[in-house]
């Protein structure tokens, strides 16, 4: 067995596992969305911890109460050891744990496959009293439906459950055994984030109506439905699976009217219940039901002219559950996103009970709002809770839709995190996974994936956020980063821009990058061939990231050149054109401007507000949040919320024109916070309502209340 402290060897002592072995049920370990409920039993114990890793998803019980969520994700190979309080929760004779393991063992984004296994053990006075491999028997989840369709492209399997009983399990010793055996070794590593606090979110009846059947033109499906296969995008042939919540939900018409909002739902009718904010966690609630019923949970961030769209960025925000008559307690084992939950029943009456989400997210953070306006207060709030929601164990983009490690959002999310915490805990695990493979399968060499960990069978990787990655080590060391995880780096920036010089053209500039060349979600995404200006603005940025890091005068020389190239090819005389394109072998600037090309000029250094008055200024006064109304510069492409926006205001809060950033936060940002308490990744609602990086607002909230 191997066990260490992660990439720095001189990082704090912590406890590993004393005794626990790797067990999963003999001979399935390659099974997908396999869900295992392993069970140990302990006396009294004034004082108590335990001990859990694995590669899936777990949930722990103690005496049937939740416990804990996990683990913290890891690069290939290496696996996070959680170590949860339970002292005050072993009081009985006899003590029931359970942990409840999802090995999906398909690919996704947010999870990697990888063989299923738990570690785990009890201990008490630094001693272990249980542990797997000798004490903890195992079962089958035997109401979780295994072949279910994927939530989403970037997440696997989504829930389904058919619960026929009482849980036998959590009362017999014996029942629903299964033959375990103990798997290879595992590389056990530290956990490095903060434990979440578990708070809960009490939601409130809003709106309810009737199903009726419904017929619709077309069945909207996804690819993650519709194109599953073994070796790119694991998951279950839709002629395969035991339920198709999807297609069932569809072929609903769901009619708001005058039924009850006190819980009772009849057959055929269904209520909305509304979250105090936009929110992520487990939803639970209580059933009872004197027949059996269907029951399905629709959820999302947002209503869609008064209903929950359930398909909206192609997710399956959808669970079901058929129940039989009795009472039930049900909390989902999945994280999701919602500030509405429609509750919808067939087949019989049933009252409903509190419904409620045990949120998952970083624990709470101490953000001052002395010195804001009301409006300012209300974008911190929900910049802080957007904050919170994507920095558990790393920067996600979004804890809905994929729940993913993106670069470039970490860029951002970096600064924030250590903004609120004073320190880089969770950056530190999130930039270590990256070192956790010597190769990416199915990604060149040399090149880093667009997000980790993750599997990317497709092969599909966006260069530019490799560069970011550079960048964010350079701010990652100014913020007390680990240096011995930055020269970990150094070989692999080196594979990086080693990869990036066979793209190179006469005039030092990048052209043609293979991927998927990403600027920001407008039309700089379409302006990307031949030479893309702003892809060039941040490789510049990398070298010279790379040459301070690494004290290497060749990258900083380079860097320098690159800018100046950018000036005298790009500056048209009034505005920087985003790309070059070849015609009889010469480069001709192809006339297309965007204002996010503009912006990236600014925050890169290429342009100044000494270099270009007139385009700064231009900028500052007749761009920003009201120029869909003022109609100006119709024929510069706008910007977007990622990443453009956030480049605009951060350009100007270096310049120090913070009243004009004031003026714009305003219009940015306050709309978001007002509909969903969080912060969006577009500037509309048509993807997620609730971004990582969008917290970078109180980088600069914070520097408003220091005036």
């Amino acid at each position: 067995m191997c066990y260490h402290k992660g990439i720095n060897p001189e990082c704090k002592e912590f406890p590993m596992f004393e005794k626990a072995s790797p067990i999963w049920l003999a001979g399935r370990e390659k099974e997908s969305h396999l869900t295992v409920r392993f069970k140990a039993f302990c006396g009294a114990l004034p004082s108590a911890a335990i001990r859990v890793a694995t590669s899936g998803l777990y949930h722990l019980t103690v005496n049937g109460q939740f416990v804990a969520y996990g683990p913290a994700r890891a690069g290939r190979n290496h696996f996070r050891m959680d170590e949860i309080d339970v002292s005050g929760l072993l009081t009985k004779e006899d003590n029931v744990i359970v942990i409840e393991v999802c090995g999906y063992y398909a690919y996704s984004f947010e999870l990697m496959k990888q063989p299923s296994f738990l570690m785990a053990e009890i201990v008490s006075e630094h001693a272990a009293i249980a542990w797997t491999g000798e004490h903890f028997t195992a079962q089958v989840h035997p109401f979780r439906r295994r072949r279910t369709q994927r939530y989403s492209f970037q997440r696997p399997m989504s829930e389904s459950y058919h619960i026929t009983g009482a849980d036998s399990f959590l009362i017999d010793t014996t029942v629903g055994e299964e033959p375990l055996t103990v798997t290879e070794p595992k590389t056990v590593i530290l956990r490095r984030a903060p434990y979440p606090q578990y708070e809960v979110s009490v939601a409130a009846p809003l709106l309810s109506g009737t199903v009726t059947p419904y017929e619709p033109a077309e069945i909207r499906g996804d690819r993650a439905w519709l194109n599953v296969s073994e070796d790119k995008l694991t998951g279950y042939p839709i002629e395969e699976l035991e339920v198709y919540p999807t297609e069932e939900c569809q072929r609903m018409a769901f009619t708001p009217g005058e039924t009850c909002l006190n819980g009772d739902l009849r057959d055929g009718t269904y209520t909305v219940y509304r979250f105090p904010y936009n929110a992520s966690g487990m939803p639970c609630l209580t059933v009872t039901c004197q027949m059996p019923i269907t029951l399905y949970l629709l959820f999302d961030e947002i209503l869609c002219d008064g209903h929950v769209d359930f398909l909206r960025m192609q997710c399956a925000n959808i669970l079901r559950y058929d129940l039989e008559a009795g009472t039930h307690a049900i909390q989902t084992f999945g994280i999701y996103t919602m500030q509405y939950l429609q509750v919808t029943v067939l087949g019989g009456d049933c009252q409903i009970g509190t419904v409620s989400l045990i949120e998952y997210k970083h624990p709470p953070v101490e953000m001052p709002l002395f010195g804001l306006s009301p409006s300012e207060r209300r974008i911190a709030e929900a910049a802080v809770e957007t904050f919170r929601q994507n920095a558990v164990d790393l920067f996600m983009d979004c804890p809905s839709r994929e729940r993913a490690g993106w670069l470039c959002d970490s860029f951002f999310t970096g600064r924030v995190a250590h903004l609120l915490t004073g320190t880089t805990d969770v950056e530190t695990s999130f930039l270590e996974n990256f070192l956790h493979e010597e190769h990416y399968d199915c990604l060149p060499e040399g090149m880093f994936p667009m997000c980790y960990p993750a599997d990317h069978r497709d092969g599909v990787f966006i260069p530019q956020w490799a560069m970011w990655l550079v960048i964010e080590l350079r701010e990652y060391r100014d913020r007390g980063g680990d240096p011995a995880l930055i020269e970990q780096f150094r070989p692999r920036v080196e594979k990086l821009i080693a990869y990036f010089e066979g793209y190179r053209n006469e005039d030092g500039l990048l052209e043609n990058l293979p991927g998927w060349n990403f600027i920001e979600w407008s039309q700089a995404n379409h302006l990307i061939r031949d030479v893309n200006y702003p892809t060039n603005m941040v490789y510049a940025a990398m070298l010279r990231a790379a040459g301070e890091l690494y004290e290497v005068p060749l990258y900083t020389e380079r860097a320098a050149e690159v800018r100046e190239r950018i000036r005298e090819q790009s500056f048209d005389g009034s505005f920087f054109v985003d790309n070059a394109v070849r015609r009889d072998r010469h480069l001709v600037p192809s006339g297309e401007r965007t204002e996010v090309c503009q912006y990236y000029a600014f925050f890169f250094g290429v342009a100044t507000p000494e270099s270009h008055p007139i385009l700064f200024d231009r900028l500052m006064q007749e761009f920003g949040p009201d120029r869909a109304k003022t109609g100006a510069w119709p024929e510069i492409y706008p910007a977007n919320a990622f990443i453009g926006n956030y480049l605009r205001l951060d350009m100007m809060m270096r310049y120090g024109y913070r009243d004009v950033v004031r003026q714009n936060m305003e219009g940015y940002f306050h709309y978001m916070a007002e509909q969903t308490g969080t912060l969006w990744e577009n500037v509309s609602t048509h993807a997620s309502c609730n971004h990582g990086f969008a917290s970078y607002v109180l980088c600069w909230l914070e520097q408003f209340q220091t005036q």
